[in-house]
């Protein structure tokens, strides 16, 4: 200008505009994230009934051999073995039906503490002697509106989950109270454990269906997909807390 040589320094904020970009990819991701999740859990829901009708057969068919064998007669043993496995098969069933919500749901006002209490003695068996589970429950405790058998599944599903993350040995905490949220009563399961904890990054994607950090053979990947399609089923919301080496609990509220 004038000969003289000069320098326009044009600053736009896009803060606003980066945040909705952000915003939009993200909703794009949980779109795709909820189409794929539908899509399994649809194809999930026809393989478990078709293999639950076969189930029912070999369960049928295998107690009717077990009445014509004798108490004496080794095969009773094999059998025996026969129909464990078919149950162990119809509980990864259940565990199907109701990652694709198409269990039926027998809803109903239920204790959560008088549950955790008639399901003690079993979770102590599973987890093993070399872990120590303490069970403290606030008194009186709310109710909440669920199905009995799948909050048992919750129960298990976590504290199978923190077994499986203390290999040598730890300590499980499982404690219920009542809990105010969004101006709503709620009880909160809060399940913790003592073990190695995970990276942020694995902790995205532990509801995913069929997500597992074992080893092959080992677990299903759907455990805890079907905590969360539960806890979603029943109007709650579920969220972990973890960090490397520090443990890993998880809160479950229930309207």
């Amino acid at each position: 200008d004038d000969g003289r040589l000069s320098l326009t320094s044009v600053i736009r904020d896009v803060t606003e505009r980066k945040k909705a970009e952000d915003d939009l990819r993200q909703r794009d991701l949980d779109l795709r994230q909820a189409q794929k999740m539908e899509a399994i859990g649809r194809l999930a829901g026809g393989v478990a009934h078709d293999f639950n009708n076969l189930l029912t057969a070999i369960r049928g068919y295998g107690e009717l051999m077990m009445e014509t064998l004798e108490a004496s007669d080794a095969r009773r043993e094999d059998m025996g073995e026969i129909l464990k496995a078919a149950d162990s098969a119809s509980g990864l069933t259940r565990q199907l039906l109701a990652f694709s919500r198409r269990e039926r749901i027998l809803a109903h006002p239920v204790a959560l503490d008088a549950i955790l209490t008639s399901t003690e003695k079993i979770l102590r068996r599973v987890i093993g002697e070399d872990i120590e589970l303490i069970c403290v429950s606030q008194q009186p405790l709310g109710y909440v509106r669920a199905d009995n058998g799948q909050i048992e599944q919750i129960l298990m599903n976590l504290a199978v989950n923190a077994r499986d993350a203390m290999p040598g040995g730890g300590q499980i905490r499982i404690v219920l109270a009542n809990v105010e949220a969004d101006g709503r009563p709620w009880v909160q399961l809060t399940v913790s454990d003592t073990g190695g904890g995970m990276d942020a990054e694995t902790a995205t994607h532990i509801f995913e269906p069929f997500f597992t950090t074992k080893g092959a053979g080992h677990g299903t990947g759907l455990g805890l997909a079907t905590v969360y399609s539960i806890v979603q089923q029943s109007g709650g919301s579920i969220e972990v807390d973890t960090e490397p080496g520090r443990g890993t609990t998880f809160r479950v509220r229930l309207p």
